[in-house]
């Protein structure tokens, strides 16, 4: 930017309103170009429209846009600016617009790259070089400011505003503006070039279904047939029909890499039809593809010629395509398996043609297609020469069988070999067989032979002595040709090439032709199968040497076989490894059988199966009956950390429970190295692949004879060929599985069974319980009601009389007293017995006596009151009672054992009662609830007290507390603590138990706090529970409710 656009430090304020004016006008239109991009304008009009806004908004007289090309020339887009009368009719716009700039090609943008805007007030003063302004006033240009247009990070071209009359002050909120319209018009240009490539893509692909269907036209039409010259004829015709072409050939070559043309279609005109057409001399000698066996055609490349003379070929080859009146052309390779096959051609003869991408993919893929074709109808054709050669080969083999049976009647390897080589040199009618092993060097020796000797050579280093052979090339090579498993035959030895040590030895045994054939023991060479001829050379037949190999592979077994007969020790060490897993076995059932919990079972055997055999995973299985083995989940595993756990997952096979549960409980075991080759639907490989499994074994568990579940074996890291040591192992482990089950099912049926008759044995002793109570209460109530009665009658007959006694004894000594004081000088005996009675004592102590009778008959008559209380012999019934009268009552009877004695100590009762609501209920068993509660606390109380010293009862008096409240309005509570000693912790669970007792024999039966238990649960609806801390006493808490249900 030049130094005339500048910014002044102090400004009016009145320049700053026309500033602030100006930005709003400003912004107006940036706002209005944004809000046309957003509703996807037409760039055209909207550039267009821009500049002329531009034009008007800032009073310029044009605005122009300048695209930049490849190279960094440009052109101006006359579409996209605007320019006021009379500058729109200036001629240079408009025409010969690409502008030349050699600064901006050389610096590749110069600053408008790094998106600076430039501005220059008059040209003239500008400080431009000459060639410059020349530039600028073929434009009539005298003032101008630029901005660059950046499409993403890539600058596309420049918003340019000129000034044609005169020069003009450039004001740099104007320049920033043309800036800001410049990103904007950036932005609205990629969504037009996005938008673009979206139609060209939507465009291509439906071009591309188009291509497609026609393609699967084609390869329908080609693959209706095996008869390969109807399908090249058929593809030719098409594709000339598909593409438009003059002519569609097909090119095959030739093992040289010549080639001929097998086959074509087209249109071939009149006026070089004569001149070797197409259909006569068809071979094609193309150096170039001979020399480099197929050229780029072998690295599946296609090549497309628009002009054959625009294609820089050589003049040779233009004289070949001449020849057969070609302009344009496309070939495309056709494979058959990994082997170029030949070529498929698209011919123009008229004119030059313009191929399109998508005409050659075309080719191509046609040409993918007629390859797979024709090696359908070569794989036909061999078929039929198969057939041809098995027939052959069944009459060989049938031989071949004679000679097998033969060998194989022996378990002696050296019988063997003899026999061998007797029978092949009488089928071959050869002069000699021999049998030759490799030594562990690739030295050798012959083990066997057979043979004619003639005279003439039979001294001469014959066989049967001397039969090592040293053989140095077979000893470098380690067997050489041989350990590929590759036969050899040579009809003369002094024509295939030997060097002279070879022949030496061959002359020393008097060979003149031979054929060798490898014997392999296993994948091992052991060694040849050799047959000569001595006399004369020998033209050895294909079958012939097929035969001996066959032979020899069959020796090779055979020689294993008597090898295996003699590995005894070896196969008694695999029986002691053998006894090893074995062992391990008996360990894991051992493991089983030390717990009949399946949780435990199932755990530990998994973890044994999976380290013994390294699996991945080992999980138990366990289908849902009443699915019809449809469904089931996991309900034990040992994983490795790193896979997913499989426990606890749900897993559905809905064909399992029809097609496959009677095989599985019939003991089949199914074995899968690899899921993908399983031939399962996508659905159940997803089942699988959500666990990760990639291998497994499957193995039904049994309940008796029933399906329980499937031991399953994981390989989730890899695929793995199950072996068959590790399939038994499994499946014996699954039967002492099954075992176990069958074993736990009884043990729950015999568990089920206890708990039966222990309920049956609580349910007799709470009955024998209740029997006994029901006696005891009932002649305890029986006699505590005779007693009252027997009681009360003389009680209350004294009762009534003391009162009468009382008042007669009164009057009587009223009546002394009146004699004493009429006749106080009585005679001398009355005096004398008066004195002897003491008469004044008498006349004080007998109100006494009558008063302490008084109080003895009513204390007898409370007791009797209290024991017909206690009893409730009246009341059998539930009746609305005093809770506070049965305790008080409880309390009256336990008197003599509260009171201290000469042994005793006395028992301090506190009372602590609210009001209480009467309580519905059976009040003679609740009074027995108190009175065994208070019994039991006074027993532990006065054991307590025996143990500790006089000071320490002084000090820590026995106290037992009752207390009463109301729970709320329908529960009310009675609480009996004492300060003794506690009740042990580990007997507390068998405190309610029946006829559990912690006292001597014959001071209690067990049964006090067992039957409170019933009473107040089961009679009343209500809890008995107690808290208790060794050492710090114990509380017995009874609750009940008011209204008994």
């Amino acid at each position: 930017m030049t130094e005339s656009i500048h910014h002044s430090t102090y400004i009016s304020a009145g320049e700053c309103q026309q500033q602030l004016e100006r930005n709003r006008q400003y912004q107006k239109l940036l706002n209005r170009i944004l809000s046309r991009i957003r509703v996807s304008v037409n760039l055209e009009s909207l550039c267009s429209d821009t500049s002329q806004d531009i034009c008007w908004l800032l009073g310029i007289e044009r605005v122009a846009i300048y695209k930049f090309n490849e190279d960094w020339s440009g052109s101006f887009v006359d579409n996209f600016g605007f320019a006021r009368t009379p500058w729109n009719d200036i001629r240079t716009f408009g025409k010969n617009l690409v502008w030349e700039d050699t600064h901006l090609q050389e610096t590749k943008g110069g600053r408008y790259i790094k998106n600076e805007p430039y501005a220059v007030e008059d040209i003239y003063a500008g400080g431009h070089s000459r060639c410059h302004i020349e530039a600028l006033e073929q434009f009539q240009i005298r003032a101008y400011a630029i901005t660059p247009i950046f499409v993403g990070t890539k600058i596309w071209g420049l918003l340019a505003a000129y000034q044609h009359s005169q020069p003009r002050h450039w004001l740099a909120d104007e320049v920033e503006f043309l800036h800001q319209a410049g990103s904007h018009l950036g932005i609205a240009m990629q969504q037009a070039e996005t938008f673009a490539r979206g139609e060209q893509q939507t465009r291509e692909l439906q071009n591309s279904v188009v291509r497609q269907r026609a393609l699967m036209e084609v390869v329908g039409n080609i693959r209706s047939s095996l008869d390969t010259q109807f399908i090249f004829d058929t593809t030719c015709k098409e594709l000339c029909k598909l593409l438009n072409l003059e002519r569609a050939a097909i090119f095959q070559f030739n093992q040289d890499w010549s080639g001929e043309f097998i086959s074509h279609f087209g249109t071939v005109e009149s006026e070089w039809g004569t001149t070797n057409p197409f259909g006569k001399n068809l071979v094609w000698q193309d150096t170039h593809l001979q020399e480099t066996k197929g050229g780029r055609y072998r690295n599946n490349e296609s090549f497309a010629v628009n002009d054959i003379y625009e294609a820089g070929h050589a003049r040779c080859h233009l004289d070949i395509l001449e020849q057969f009146k070609i302009r344009a052309y496309a070939l495309v390779p056709i494979f058959i398996g990994p082997k170029l096959w030949g070529l498929l051609a698209a011919y123009q003869h008229s004119s030059p043609r313009q191929w399109l991408d998508y005409e050659v993919e075309f080719l191509s893929q046609v040409g993918g297609q007629l390859g797979v074709a024709i090696q359908q109808a070569e794989f036909l054709q061999q078929s039929k020469q198969q057939a041809i050669a098995l027939e052959k080969s069944i009459a060989r083999q049938r031989t071949l069988t004679d000679v097998v049976t033969k060998i194989r009647s022996f378990s002696n390897t050296d019988l063997i070999l003899e026999t061998t080589c007797q029978e092949v040199c009488k089928l071959l009618q050869v002069e000699r067989v021999g049998v030759y092993r490799f030594n562990a060097d690739w030295s050798g020796e012959f083990v066997s032979n057979f043979g004619i000797r003639e005279v003439s050579w039979a001294n001469v280093n014959p066989f049967g002595k001397d039969l090592y052979w040293q053989d140095t090339h077979l000893q470098e090579t380690k067997g050489g040709r041989y350990r590929h498993n590759e036969s050899f035959a040579v009809n003369d030895i002094y024509q295939a090439g030997h060097v002279r040590c070879h022949l030496d030895i061959l002359e020393q045994f008097k060979i003149r032709a031979y054929a060798l054939t490898p014997i392999f023991v296993g994948q091992k060479l052991w060694g040849l199968l050799a047959a000569y001829q001595h006399t004369a050379p020998r033209q050895w037949q294909n079958l012939e040497v097929e035969f001996l190999a066959q032979v020899a592979n069959q020796l090779g077994v055979a020689i294993q076989s008597a090898d295996l007969l003699s590995q005894t020790q070896s196969r008694a060490d695999e029986q002691r490894q053998y006894a090893q897993q074995q062992q391990i076995l008996f360990d894991v059932v051992a493991k089983i059988r030390e717990s009949l919990d399946l949780e435990t079972i199932f755990k530990t055997t998994a973890q044994e199966i999976r380290r013994s055999i390294r699996a991945d995973r080992v999980a138990v299985f366990r289908f849902n009956e009443s699915d019809k083995y449809q469904k089931g989940k996991f309900i034990a595993e040992d994983v490795l950390s790193e896979f997913k756990p499989a426990n606890g997952t749900l897993f559905e096979d809905y064909c399992f429970g029809e097609n496959y549960v009677p095989e599985y409980t019939q003991g089949k075991v199914l074995t899968i190295p690899n899921i993908y080759k399983a031939g399962y639907d996508n659905c159940y490989i997803e089942s699988l692949e959500n666990l990760q499994i990639k291998a497994y074994i499957l193995i039904p568990l049994m309940q008796g004879t029933k399906l329980w579940g499937l031991l399953c074996v994981h390989q989730c890291s890899r695929y793995r060929n199950w072996k068959d040591e590790e399939i038994k192992f499994a499946t014996q482990v699954a039967a002492q599985l099954s075992v176990a089950l069958r074993q736990a099912n009884l043990l729950g049926k015999t568990r089920e069974q206890a708990e039966q008759l222990t309920q049956t044995l609580k349910d007799l002793q709470k009955a024998q319980i209740q029997m006994i109570q029901s006696e005891k209460m009932a002649s305890l109530g029986q006699l505590v009601a005779g007693i009252a009665h027997e009681i009360n009658n003389p009680v209350g007959f004294i009762h009534g009389n003391l009162q009468h006694a009382d008042q007669y004894t009164k009057e009587l000594i009223k009546c002394l007293k009146l004699y004493q004081e009429n006749y106080p000088q009585p005679a001398s005996e009355i005096q004398e017995y008066l004195k002897e009675a003491e008469i004044e004592f008498l006349f004080e102590d007998i109100p006494n006596l009558f008063q302490s009778m008084q109080v003895g008959t009513d204390r007898i008559r409370e007791i009797v009151l209290s024991l017909r209380n206690f009893s409730r012999l009246d009341e059998a019934e539930v009746k609305e009672v005093d809770v506070h009268d049965g305790i008080d009552s409880t309390l009256m009877i336990l008197q003599n054992r509260l009171k201290p004695e000469l042994n005793t100590v006395q028992i301090k009762i506190v009372k602590d009662y609210e009001v209480l609501p009467k309580v519905n209920c059976y009040p003679g068993p609740l009074n027995q609830v108190f009175m065994n509660l208070l019994t039991n606390a006074i027993d532990a109380l006065e054991e307590y007290n025996k143990q500790r010293t006089p000071q320490d009862v002084k000090t820590n008096p026995s106290i037992i507390n009752i207390s009463t409240s109301a729970i709320d309005k329908d529960w009310i509570t009675v609480a009996i603590a004492d300060n003794g000693p506690g009740i042990p912790t580990e007997i507390q669970d068998q405190i309610f138990n029946p006829f559990f007792t912690t006292k001597p024999v014959g001071k209690g039966t067990g049964l006090g706090l067992s039957i409170s238990y019933q009473i107040i649960t089961e009679k009343h609806g209500g809890k008995l529970y107690f808290h208790s801390t060794p050492g710090r006493g114990a509380e017995f808490v009874v609750e009940i409710p008011v209204k008994k249900k």
